[in-house]
């Protein structure tokens, strides 16, 4: 995704919540957590997105199970609360 505009997002916290749709505008769920690489000498990137009721249950600790992802390379653009992400291989399956 091409840098955001400063002032569209003042920090990551403000995708938790949005909902995530596809290019073509199927609903896949809403955002609940982030995942970041992180290194000692850059600031900390998001690499995915957990979104959808696994991503729910495991921020609620309810499942153990691998949460539904999404990495933030397929995300295509922030717009009406919304993260619109690729058709193509928007999901992760479970277990890959």
């Amino acid at each position: 995704m091409a840098a955001a505009h400063p002032g569209i997002l003042k920090s990551a916290c403000a995708l938790d919540g949005m909902e995530v749709r596809t290019a073509s505008g199927k609903r896949l769920g809403r955002v609940f957590d982030l995942r970041l690489h992180t290194d000692a000498r850059q600031a900390p990137a998001v690499t995915a997105i957990v979104y959808g009721s696994r991503g729910l249950l495991e921020r609620l600790g309810l499942r153990h199970a691998k949460p539904t992802s999404i990495r933030w390379e397929r995300v295509r653009a922030i717009e009406d609360r919304a993260i619109v992400v690729d058709d193509d291989k928007s999901a992760r399956p479970p277990g890959s």
